[in-house]
């Protein structure tokens, strides 16, 4: 595969001389399948190979490469000039070679011990709460924030009493950044506190003694765009390229199916019931599996995408990342640049331009439709009515109808 990248066979054949001239063979399809831009493969390549030239005059075997060799390397690269690039080819061969067990694979720190007691609450928040990862490692941070307050403060867990919770809450709610972390703190502390007693590590009916914050359940209003600039987003993106079939098919699943960024990301081929016209979403939020009718033009998008325009990449996920390495989104941050990427190409100003703004703005659109609460309940996923409520606030159309006349003939 060296050849893709090499032209004169003077260079090739001093690339594949070299110690690691198999080994750069085998790199150069592995770059040449993540879709690296032929001037990038053509600079790490030969980084690599000097890099095998500089460990030969040091007498280093390949099977004994490691980081601190490659550290050396760059030193050695320093007093010659700009080798910036150097980092990133040495990540990309030292990694190649693990995964080829050729040199021994990086021995990571043991992680820090964590106390037992979070360790069960963990379980109880997944067994019993049902919640998922994400959630669950915030609840456990305020545990953990609980526990180190105790030590600190020199308390016993099993002797706790009321005025001591008060205590803490007072004083963690006096260094509060704002009302809604101020919200997180009680309810989360007063769920570690049910923990603790129903398990017998502390008084039972600590939690009782957690204030309510002044923080008003649908005090805010969800933050969309109006339809017709949704629509406007869609138009406008260019399908000519198959990135753009991508992120208009992303687009379309955000505001006509209303999915979260999660489920766009962990969205399977496996997933799509083409002959049934329905997606399947097995990972959700709410730890529940749903099913959920594709429109036309989503399963169009989604269509034209996987045949036209997506990489030929081996994971099972339906949109994946068209720069090198591609694969698929790692992290919320992917799917969130597409939908800003799109926002700052048609100029739209957005409330915000993230894609949860137009899940948001799919909610608004049915409730302003008449679309009964349950319904918009089911389609979003959500497992209580009393979440999807906070989207009556802005049925502009039912407002309207509300109003009362304005009063004529002056005050009596």
């Amino acid at each position: 595969m060296l050849d893709k990248y090499f032209i004169k066979p003077t260079r090739l054949r001093q690339l594949r001389r070299g110690p690691l001239g198999p080994h750069l063979e085998e790199l150069a399809a592995e770059m040449y399948r993540q879709g690296f831009a032929i001037s990038t493969s053509q600079s790490r390549l030969a980084l690599c190979a000097r890099f095998g030239a500089f460990a030969r005059r040091e007498g280093i075997a390949v099977a004994d490469f490691d980081d601190a060799l490659a550290q050396r390397f760059f030193d050695d690269l320093a007093t010659e000039g700009d080798f910036s690039d150097a980092p990133k080819a040495m990540a990309l061969l030292l990694n190649h070679l693990r995964k080829k067990g050729v040199i021994a694979p990086v021995v990571s720190p043991p992680p820090p011990q964590r106390d037992p007691l979070l360790d069960a609450y963990d379980a109880y928040l997944r067994d019993v709460k049902g919640l998922q990862p994400s959630t669950r490692e915030q609840y456990l941070r305020m545990a953990n924030r609980f526990l180190q307050w105790i030590s600190e403060s020199r308390r016993k867990l099993g002797k706790l009493s009321r005025a001591d919770v008060l205590t803490y809450v007072s004083s963690s709610l006096g260094n509060s950044p704002s009302s809604s972390w101020g919200k997180h703190l009680t309810s989360e502390t007063r769920c570690f506190l049910r923990f603790l007693g129903g398990e017998g590590h502390a008084p039972l009916g600590l939690e009782a003694a957690v204030p309510r914050t002044a923080r008003w359940r649908l005090d805010t209003i969800p933050k969309h765009l109006p339809w017709e600039q949704v629509r406007k987003l869609i138009d406008s993106v260019d399908v000519t390229h198959p990135h753009g079939r991508r992120d208009k098919a992303v687009l379309l699943c955000l505001a006509l199916l209303g999915l979260r960024n999660a489920e766009v990301r962990r969205m399977r081929l496996t997933d799509l019931r083409w002959r049934t016209g329905e997606l399947h979403l097995p990972q959700t939020k709410s730890a529940k599996a749903r099913m959920l009718p594709m429109p036309k033009e989503v399963g169009a998008a989604i269509a034209d995408y996987v045949l036209h325009g997506r990489p030929m990449v081996d994971v099972p996920e339906v949109f994946v990342r068209h720069k090198a390495p591609r694969g698929a989104f790692t992290s919320p941050c992917g799917i969130n640049a597409i939908v800003r990427e799109h926002l700052l190409r048609t100029g739209i100003a957005a409330p915000s331009k993230g894609a949860h703004m137009l899940r948001h703005s799919m909610a608004t659109r049915l409730v302003n439709a008449g679309v009964p609460i349950k319904t918009i309940a089911d389609v979003l996923g959500h497992t209580s009515i009393d979440t999807t409520a906070i989207y009556t606030k802005v049925d502009v159309t039912r407002l309207a109808m509300a109003a009362l006349p304005f009063p004529t003939g002056g005050a009596r």
